[in-house]
């Protein structure tokens, strides 16, 4: 990813679509040598705690933002989980939307509310499955 902005030291923030983004815990030197910072690895430590989701070995962002406000939530009001219902039609669960949507937490180009794959399941276990109302907060300051 190329930046256009003057040399200097930056904090480097990660953010996608529906998930909670990630940034350095240090400033990095920016400038127009290639730098590297992985972010998948470890070897580049986040600000905050708890502020990725570790998947074997490998560090990801959490997915499930689907109201774009920094936090996860599964259960009560602006829950994460109601979006995607809203998506494939209120009264009619079972339908699903292809596209590349916000309530699309599996990133399969399919918003599923019930069913194998269903985009509700990954919040739940996001927030911790078996307290389905825990938040988890964006680790950003």
């Amino acid at each position: 990813v190329r930046f256009s902005a003057a040399p200097a030291n930056y904090y480097v923030r990660v953010r996608h679509r529906n998930h909670l983004s990630a940034l350095t815990l240090n400033s990095m030197a920016l400038s127009a040598t290639a730098v590297s910072i992985n972010l998948k690895d470890g070897s580049t430590p986040t600000y905050g705690t708890n502020a990725q989701k570790t998947i074997g070995s490998v560090r990801a962002l959490w997915a499930g933002d689907t109201r774009a406000n920094g936090d996860l939530k599964y259960t009560g009001t602006l829950n994460d989980r109601d979006p995607i219902l809203v998506k494939v039609g209120s009264t009619t669960p079972n339908n699903t939307a292809a596209g590349y949507w916000r309530e699309d937490v599996t990133m399969d180009a399919l918003v599923k509310y019930t069913g194998t794959g269903n985009d509700r399941d990954p919040i739940l276990v996001n927030v911790g499955s078996t307290t389905p109302n825990n938040v988890r907060t964006q680790q950003v300051p």
